[in-house]
C-alpha cells in the first residue's frame, strides 16, 4: 500500500497525468463546439474558462518535470515558479469569468 503512494514509484504518478491530459483533450472539444454556438458575453466567459484549462493544464505539465534541474534549471529558478505563474494566472481567469457571468445575469434581470 505504501508503494501506491510514493511519489516516484506509484503507478498512480503517471496514470494520473495521463487522465489530466485526457481531461484537458475533451475540455478543448467542448470549447471548440461551444464556440460555434455561442457568441457575446458567454463567449467571452468560455474563452476565459478555456484559458483557465489551458494553465491549469500547463501547470500539471510543468509539475511533471518537477524543479527541471535536468534540463538547465537550478534551485533559485526552478519550474515550480512557472507553476506558481502558470495557477496564479488560472484562477484570474476563472476570476474575471466569475465576473462576466455576474454582469451577464445583472443586465439579464433589469
Amino acid at each position: 500500500m505504501s508503494d501506491i503512494l510514493t511519489y516516484d514509484q506509484s503507478i498512480l504518478n503517471p496514470v494520473l497525468k495521463i487522465i489530466i491530459l485526457l481531461i484537458f483533450l475533451a475540455t478543448a472539444v467542448v470549447y471548440l463546439d461551444a464556440r460555434r454556438q455561442f457568441g457575446g458575453r458567454v463567449l467571452k466567459v468560455i474563452n476565459l474558462l478555456f484559458l483557465f484549462a489551458t494553465f491549469m493544464a500547463t501547470g500539471a505539465l510543468i509539475r511533471y518535470f518537477g524543479d527541471g534541474l535536468l534540463f538547465g534549471f537550478t534551485p533559485d529558478l526552478s519550474l515550480k515558479w512557472f507553476q506558481s505563474l502558470a495557477y496564479i494566472i488560472a484562477v484570474s481567469c476563472m476570476i474575471l469569468a466569475g465576473h462576466q457571468l455576474l454582469i451577464l445575469f445583472r443586465r439579464d434581470e433589469k
